[in-house]
């Protein structure tokens, strides 16, 4: 049974040479919906509370449309934004199991979370559908083709384009933290070439700004496990079960891709706060998550807050409330990002039977 976290999802935030994905200009302030919800009223109702962009889904079903929520974001005065979800992709797994993030096979505290989830069996290795990072070589070839095509020929004007989920897949060592994004294959046979290096991010975020001068590229990142979420913590969240690792391999790792996206770029890095579907408190922790995404430990290098964009959870939240929680981070970051509609998070673990298993 997948998790509950969330339904589709859509709108409005070797080195790598610096390329200009985007100097600093005007922030993005914006809202993030489907475009069905793209009316006259809907947009200039935002407009006049101090939207200035729309971020959109951007697949192969909305592609044909584009268009014509093009024209509709230009007549209302504002910038529009596709947004692309890179890893979490269906296509790609049911079309190479192969390519799937691993929950890592060190530790198996996500099994208190899927308590009926199967056993490897000889010759199988346990996924987590349908999560396929690009740190393994194929799926990076993959997601770079997907990403040309869909960005060739976008008609109308585009200001810049979000790519989500640029790093492995959720609890990747296998303590059940969604946020546990850092290893690949962490104990568990890999069955794929891996991407060389720790700068897949980098390079992917840096190909696509070479190919799309003057539109800006923005990477939007996922903060790592947090010291409360150990066990043993007083008044912890626990949501790391028994695994007491956070600042020993998550955050060194995190630095490791974190570092060259940071120096790839010159334009703004975004940040998934989404408290629901992190199992998070809101209020405190949207601070919190955004000064670790901007002052990164063990070495992370500082985000200078003119570059960050805060993507906020608002889809489900009364509109008092979004209201409050965007007025909470307006000041600590240049621009954000209100969610209006869920992204889709969930995973669940399957199994899958690799005769060509590495050891």
């Amino acid at each position: 049974m997948a998790i509950p976290c969330l339904t589709h999802a859509f709108l409005l935030l070797v080195a790598v040479p610096p390329v200009d994905a985007g100097e600093p200009g005007p922030p993005v302030r914006g809202v993030f919906a489907r475009p069905e919800r793209l009316s006259p009223e809907f947009l200039a109702d935002w407009r006049t509370r101090g939207a200035t962009a729309v971020v959109v889904p951007l697949d192969e079903g909305t592609k044909g449309r584009w268009k014509d929520i093009a024209d509709r974001v230009e007549r209302a005065g504002m910038s529009l934004w596709p947004w692309v979800e890179v890893a979490r992709n269906p296509a790609l797994a049911r079309a190479h199991p192969e390519w799937m993030a691993a929950t890592g096979g060190h530790h198996d505290d996500w099994r208190k979370r899927f308590p009926g989830a199967p056993r490897a069996l000889a010759g199988e290795v346990i996924k987590a559908w349908p999560w396929v990072p690009i740190g393994y070589a194929p799926a990076f070839a993959a997601h770079r083709e997907r990403l040309k095509t869909l960005l060739a020929d976008l008609p109308g004007r585009w200001a810049g384009v979000f790519l989500n989920d640029l790093q492995a897949g959720p609890s990747s060592c296998g303590c059940g933290n969604d946020q546990c994004r850092w290893a690949l294959d962490y104990g568990t046979p890999s069955t794929s070439e891996r991407t060389p290096g720790a700068d897949a991010a980098a390079r992917l975020v840096a190909e696509v700004a070479a190919r799309h001068p003057g539109r800006t590229v923005v990477p939007v990142w996922v903060t790592e496990c947090e010291l409360a979420d150990l066990p043993g913590v007083k008044d912890g969240t626990g949501l790391c079960g028994g695994v007491k690792c956070a600042r020993g391999d998550c955050w060194p790792r995190y630095v490791r891709s974190w570092n060259p996206l940071v120096k790839a770029t010159r334009g703004p890095i975004a940040v998934a706060l989404w408290p629901e579907t992190f199992r998070r408190e809101p209020v405190s922790w949207i601070e919190s998550a955004l000064h670790l995404f901007q002052n990164p430990p063990e070495g992370g290098t500082p985000l200078p807050s003119k570059r960050a964009v805060a993507v906020i959870q608002a889809w489900g939240t009364p509109e008092p409330a979004a209201d409050r929680l965007l007025k909470r981070v307006e000041p600590l970051a240049r621009g954000w990002v209100l969610m209006l509609d869920p992204v889709e998070q969930s995973w669940e673990p399957r199994t899958v039977a690799m005769p060509g298993v590495r050891q």
